[in-house]
């Protein structure tokens, strides 16, 4: 073969991939344990996510290990996705997994704390892994789930505030 026709290119050094982490918070008007008792029965999501039509936990563990299931909406076409809690503190932080998430790192962590007199801040935040080849495109994917974050807990103030 012509030396014109087997140019072999040496292959570029791979960009490793990077976990990071976006959240958003608010503040809400009710007391800790008022605000956890929204947030962690599975049935509530609901009144969280338009597209959930009902949510439910897995009989067996409550806490970590526990899984709740979702089943939503989207452009017409029913779907299933399951999170798996993997560390609770009651009334102050979770942190779940979706089950089958193709990205190994991804979490969310939900994160409560006193402010005001009467006023609880609930975070939300997710981590996510930014894949080598995606390092130019950072900034949309740090929009995308700080926007997921913000609907949440935007979502959830609504909901525990017109209780």
């Amino acid at each position: 073969m012509s030396p014109w026709f087997d140019r072999r290119q040496p292959a570029p050094a791979p960009v490793a991939a990077s976990v990071h982490y976006v959240s958003a918070s608010t503040n809400i008007s009710a007391t800790r344990q008022e605000v956890w008792n929204f947030i962690k029965p599975a049935e509530s999501s609901v009144l969280v996510d338009p597209q959930v039509v009902r949510g439910f936990s897995a009989p067996g563990v409550e806490g970590a290990g526990e899984i709740q299931v979702f089943i939503s909406i989207r452009d017409g076409i029913e779907h299933l996705a399951a999170i798996e809690v993997e560390h609770v503190i009651p009334y102050e932080l979770a942190v779940t997994r979706t089950i089958g998430d193709p990205d190994s790192s991804a979490r969310s962590r939900d994160f409560l704390y006193d402010a005001d007199e009467g006023t609880t801040v609930l975070e939300r935040g997710q981590y996510f892994t930014l894949p080598g080849e995606a390092v130019g495109q950072f900034s949309q994917f740090e929009r995308h789930f700080k926007l997921q974050c913000q609907q949440y807990v935007e979502r959830v103030r609504a909901a525990v505030e017109r209780m």
